[in-house]
């Protein structure tokens, strides 16, 4: 009976990957992942966290399928991004006659009808930053 062997060149490239295939098949599936929304090995940046706090206090709310929510989740587009953004860029300034936008502004932390204000972040810069981010709006 003939024993199989595989030619030198053959050996050779099988004993080269097969240290890469182990160490693909024991890495974490994060690490392998295209696209995955974890931290990652750098973690993520004061405007990723930014982006998502501003996400989070947009969709909690101003806008959600809830019957208290100003703005359904199914009327967020860019023109209305574009007004929450440029009440939220001039909240400071004195104002004639307030718009239906600036109303809203002021459910968001630290705005006059917000709730639960302490120690939170400041929401209304958040979610100016995750609207523009989001609908590339510029002011």
């Amino acid at each position: 009976m003939v024993k199989p062997s595989l030619p030198p060149a053959s050996r050779w490239l099988a004993c080269a990957l097969l240290p890469t295939a182990l160490a693909a098949l024991l890495s974490s599936p994060a690490a392998l992942a295209s696209g995955s929304v974890g931290a990652g090995a750098g973690g993520i940046s004061q405007y990723g966290a930014l982006y998502k706090q501003g996400k989070s206090a947009f969709f909690r709310k101003l806008a959600c399928n809830r019957a208290d929510c100003a703005i359904k989740r199914s009327e967020v587009n860019a023109a209305m991004a574009r007004g929450l953004v440029e009440s939220l860029a001039t909240r400071a300034q004195l104002k004639f006659e307030e718009s239906s936008t600036d109303a809203l502004v002021k459910r968001l932390c630290p705005g006059e009808g917000a709730t639960g204000c302490d120690g939170k972040v400041d929401e209304q810069e958040a979610v100016q930053y995750y609207l523009s981010r989001r609908f590339g709006v510029d002011r």
